[in-house]
């Protein structure tokens, strides 16, 4: 398993890509990722599982999750469009944070069908733009920007719907949700960790073992991938100096900053942004 080093133009990228291998070795990156598949059918392959997308799926890929996108043997190649972007483009926006809780649970499934009001304006969305990025048409990035929003907005929608259509049947995760909106939502401030507790309404122990079951993480490992995600966008983007990247990002001092980041990418911040 190998780290890829996405490098997002803008903070996010779209592509159509070809699948076209029945087997390959998993890849992690830090960024958020949408599939959409739209000729053939995909089989989406994570550590724990296949899923297989037909045209018009929706399918999420986490931050650090270890995926690749295949085709099962004997199919013919998949043409899909994938769309990656920063937390960063969405966290600091007015109700920003709680499109991005999606691709940070592991309690709701990856993937939206394609019979879904949801994913077909998203498959509708996509395809704008991929055309945008074409034809690159006056301000074509800020058109981007807005339909990536808009995207965003419908999946969040998706899940919300799931949630209340699921709400008392099975474990009810939105005092937690509240918590992970909450910690997203700070981005690179500081995170006030008896804050996050009371606003999930539980109590320390059952908050902790909730909010694992929920992201698959704890709470400071979900800070700690939190604030590189926004580190390596800085990174990419800006030309600030590495210790000043890393206090603004909370990590302290630029020691533990590249400790840390080396932990995750397998490279330093230094060799990262000449990369």
């Amino acid at each position: 398993m190998n780290h890829t080093d996405i490098r997002l133009e803008h903070g996010f990228t779209v592509e159509e890509k070809i699948a076209s291998l029945t087997e390959h070795e998993l890849h992690t990156h830090d960024a958020l990722e949408i599939n959409i598949p739209l000729e053939n059918s995909i089989r989406c392959t994570l550590l724990g599982g296949n899923y297989d997308a037909v045209p018009g799926d929706v399918f999420l890929f986490r931050p650090f999750e270890p995926h690749w996108n295949l085709i099962r043997e004997g199919n013919k190649p998949a043409r899909w469009i994938m769309l990656l972007f920063s937390p960063a483009v969405a966290a600091k926006l007015p109700g920003g944070s709680k499109l991005l809780v999606p691709f940070y649970r592991m309690d709701v499934p990856p993937l939206i069908p394609a019979d879904s009001p949801q994913a077909r304006e998203i498959g509708r969305l996509a395809k704008m733009l991929v055309q945008e990025a074409k034809t690159r048409q006056p301000a074509w990035e800020l058109q981007q920007f807005t339909t990536l929003l808009q995207i965003l907005v419908q999946l969040h929608r998706f899940y919300e719907e799931q949630e209340s259509l699921q709400r008392g049947n099975v474990m009810d995760a939105v005092d937690i949700i509240r918590s992970v909106d909450y910690m997203i939502a700070c981005g690179t401030d500081a995170v006030d960790m008896e804050e996050a507790i009371r606003i999930s309404g539980c109590g320390k122990t059952r908050f902790y073992e909730k909010f694992k079951e929920l992201t698959g993480v704890t709470p400071h490992d979900f800070l700690i991938r939190l604030r590189l995600q926004h580190a390596s966008h800085r990174l990419r983007m800006t030309e600030d100096p590495i210790v000043r990247i890393a206090l603004d990002c909370g990590f302290g001092s630029s020691s533990y900053f590249n400790n840390r980041f080396k932990e995750f990418y397998g490279i330093t911040p230094r060799q990262f942004r000449k990369h």
